[in-house]
């Protein structure tokens, strides 16, 4: 215990990352490490740029609209943005198609600035809440996304009242927020076949995402202390393991050998022997960050599974 005590805090820190990363690498890519490598998720990187657009001009976007709905519905982006993207008077269906073509391009920050600028009064102000609250979680902003489902204008049995607690229950999932999580679901009926499915996606991976992980990256360092690549396999990383305990074995093997041949001051026992204990430090630090690693990507591809499933009813119900 004294020793992972002072091997822990210098495995965790920056420094160690490449003096014991590297050993950790060796062993990870080699082909038994890779056997039962997790595929690493893509992260979703967030939007923080803004987009400004002429004003001022005296030619209304409804007169394009139909063009825009050509555009759009043939996923002709990049045309879309720049027809939206002219000296249009000022309206609420002009914020409106704005937002929409930089939502489709991922540009969530100016998206949801305006989408917040329809009204609800709008034609399309119910549309616009509910594409705010999927941009403003996909950029991170979880609280805001949860305070703008507090304007949700519908009464129990409307479609809409449905579809805002199947966005709040996945808000809650991002949040970890139980208590919101039990309440919104509550009002899942499972009955509408646009939101049906997602429904029950989200139900399905609650648990996951409510309930915090029993893998600890400190019981994985003690594990590969005691037996080199123990905590890869704890880690659910069986290659790995494999890996690890048969190199860091071998080079304590050859460093045993050389050191009843030639003695512990041989240059090859010393050579053996720092070699054996640099990958035995690395399979220690490596397990650590594994289970590390393994809990970020869990809650990461969560996360995408929540966003995706709060936009995608979103498709079928606003046409």
């Amino acid at each position: 215990m004294l020793f992972l005590s002072l091997v822990l805090p210098f495995a965790a820190s920056g420094q160690a990352g490449g003096i014991l990363g590297l050993p950790d690498r060796i062993m990870s890519s080699s082909r038994i490490g890779r056997v039962s490598s997790a595929n690493i998720p893509e992260l979703q990187v967030r939007d923080t740029s803004s987009v400004d657009f002429p004003e001022g001009g005296t030619r209304w976007v409804s007169e394009d609209y139909p063009f825009f709905k050509y555009l759009s519905d043939n996923n002709l982006k990049q045309d879309a943005l720049t027809l939206v993207s002219g000296a249009y008077a000022p309206s609420d269906t002009l914020d409106f198609l704005r937002a929409k073509v930089l939502f489709s391009e991922s540009r969530f920050s100016t998206a949801s600035r305006l989408f917040g600028k329809v009204p609800l009064s709008s034609p399309f102000g119910h549309e616009a809440l509910h594409y705010r609250v999927v941009s403003l979680a996909s950029n991170g902003d979880f609280k805001g996304a949860a305070r703008t489902l507090d304007q949700n204008p519908y009464s129990p049995g409307e479609r809409g009242y449905e579809l805002s607690a199947l966005q709040g229950a996945g808000i809650a999932l991002l949040r970890a927020d139980k208590e919101e999580w039990d309440r919104r679901s509550a009002c899942f009926t499972y009955g509408d076949f646009a939101m049906a499915e997602s429904e029950r996606i989200l139900k399905e991976i609650s648990s996951s995402l409510l309930s915090p992980s029993r893998k600890r990256p400190g019981v994985a360092a003690a594990l590969s202390a005691v037996v080199p690549g123990a905590g890869k396999v704890y880690a659910g990383r069986l290659g790995e393991g494999v890996a690890a305990f048969l190199t860091v074995g071998s080079l304590g093997a050859i460093t045993a050998e050389n050191w009843c041949r030639h003695g512990l001051s041989d240059w090859r026992t010393i050579v053996a022997g720092t070699l054996c204990a640099t990958f035995y430090l690395g399979n220690i630090y490596g397990s650590y960050m594994s289970v590390s690693v393994e809990n970020d990507e869990r809650i990461t591809a969560g996360h995408t599974v929540v966003l995706y499933h709060i936009h995608l009813p979103l498709r079928y119900i606003f046409r």
